[in-house]
Order: C-alpha cells, then structure tokens, then sequence
C-alpha cells in the first residue's frame, strides 16, 4: 500500500470514529505514518514542528491519546522510559534482557496460552504488548 493510501485509511478510521481531520491532524499521523516504529511523543512533536512549527507538543500528545483510544495506535512502556507509540497493525510484545539490555520483539500470539492459562484460572486477562516483559537473553542466561 502507497503511504497516500496508508494515510487515507488512517484518516478514514479517526472520521469513523467521530474526529474531524484539521490540517494538524493530517500533518501529525502523516508524520507518524513516516517515522513507522517506536516514537515517543516528544520524537513525534520535534518532526511535526519541523514542518509545521505552530503545531505544540499538547496537540501532538492528544493526537495521540485519540488515535489510542480509536484503535489506530498503541502505546508501550519500555525499560522505565518514556511511552512509545506505534501503529495497532504491528501488535507485538517487548522482550529485555536485564543483563545486557538487548530487546527483542516477539508476536503476540507467542503469549496466548500465558493468556488463556491465566483467563480461564483466574478470571484475569493479561496483556503482556502494554510494559516490556523483562528477563535474560539466549546469551546471558542458561538457556
């Protein structure tokens, strides 16, 4: 798909779900569309502005918030940082190695029996994609 098309779908789902699309609506998700990956807000804002520096970092952070709560976008809490944001099609969980640091994204699916385990026996849905799982890689630990 063209990033034209992948930005007009983006933009159709925020009207389906009840937001206008102002000029800095556009510009923020087509910057967001363009960094493709972990972004933090801030990173997100500095590349908004710039293009347009009129656009403030509270603009771009609801921007986020919307987008969030429409489905659109997620965001991850990774290491003790800053939240970052990526796009809900790219679902995955975090993997850190408390010894080295390296991290490793895994698909989600790699968790759906941890998930119906703890669905069925404790009533209680998990969802590991929110905060980085932490423990040791192939190369520090005895695997």
């Amino acid at each position: 798909m063209s990033d034209a098309a992948r930005l007009d779908v983006f933009l159709d789902a925020m009207r389906a779900g009840g937001l206008r699309i102002t000029t800095a609506r556009r510009i923020i998700a087509r910057n967001l569309l363009e960094l493709d990956g972990h972004v933090t807000g801030q990173r997100l804002a500095q590349q908004v502005q710039v293009e347009a520096p009129e656009i403030d970092d509270s603009t771009v952070y609801r921007f986020l918030e919307s987008a969030a709560d429409l489905g659109l976008t997620v965001h991850r809490h990774l290491d003790g940082g800053p939240a970052v944001h990526h796009l809900a099609e790219d679902t995955h969980v975090h993997l850190i190695c408390s010894e080295c640091g390296v991290m490793q994204e895994v698909p989600e699916s790699a968790f759906r029996t941890l998930t119906t385990e703890f669905t069925s026996r404790y009533g209680f849905t998990i969802r590991p994609q929110h905060f980085a799982v932490e423990g040791l890689c192939a190369d520090c630990g005895d695997v």
